[in-house]
């Protein structure tokens, strides 16, 4: 029987010093693409490989549990692409497009947005990005709206879309021609508010 042995740790990798980090094996492929940003500031860098980490520690833990049970075993992948978006002044909105295969019919797709404030090299959380928690339940409501036309299962998309951090994980301010803010768009992965077949489902919500 071949041995699966994997550290469950992740070998530190220090200060960012490429864009690109891979990992290959004989069953598994790992990929993490960096923006320059990631580089060029040190509290962004290491947020976003700290995120990379966690995504990649879940995966060999799934690998490690699950790889040998499959009775049709293909290579695992895993891919995390770091994505500078269009950002207000004084901010630097980055998105974590992730894809990965383990196993079954067909892989899987999810994101994740990260906003920093750049006077504090902090990021702002979904609620505190909208202004609050009053504001941020108004935008789940015009986000509902939207889906509901959009989408044939309302029950599936008032749970997805409900007004929790959690399922705003992919936020980003859109900025406009002045650099200030002309609305908020969200992505929801597959599954989240629509089947799979439905793929990413974005809604975009202007500040008026």
């Amino acid at each position: 029987m071949i041995c699966f042995c994997i550290a469950l740790l992740i070998a530190a990798q220090g200060s960012l010093t490429d864009t690109l980090w891979t990992e290959n094996t004989e069953y598994y492929s790992v990929s993490v693409h960096y923006p320059a940003e990631a580089l060029e500031n040190e509290a962004v860098g290491e947020r976003l490989e700290e995120f990379a980490s966690g995504q990649i520690q879940t995966f060999k833990d799934n690998f490690e549990e699950y790889f040998q049970d499959d009775p049709l075993p293909m290579e695992w992948t895993l891919e995390i692409s770091f994505s500078h978006e269009p950002s207000p002044d004084g901010m630097l909105c980055i998105i974590a497009w992730m894809w990965e295969y383990s196993g079954g019919a067909h892989g899987n797709s999810w994101t994740r947005a990260f906003v920093f404030d750049l006077a504090t090299d902090s990021v702002i959380g979904p609620v505190e990005r909208l202004g609050g928690q009053a504001e941020f339940e108004t935008f789940a409501e015009e986000v509902m709206v939207q889906l509901n036309e959009l989408l044939v299962d309302e029950g599936w998309a008032e749970e997805g879309a409900s007004p929790t951090p959690e399922n705003y994980h992919t936020l980003i301010p859109v900025p406009n021609e002045n650099g200030g803010i002309a609305g908020y768009t969200v992505i929801f992965p597959p599954y989240q508010v629509a089947c799979y077949a439905c793929g990413p489902v974005e809604v975009y919500v202007p500040v008026d």
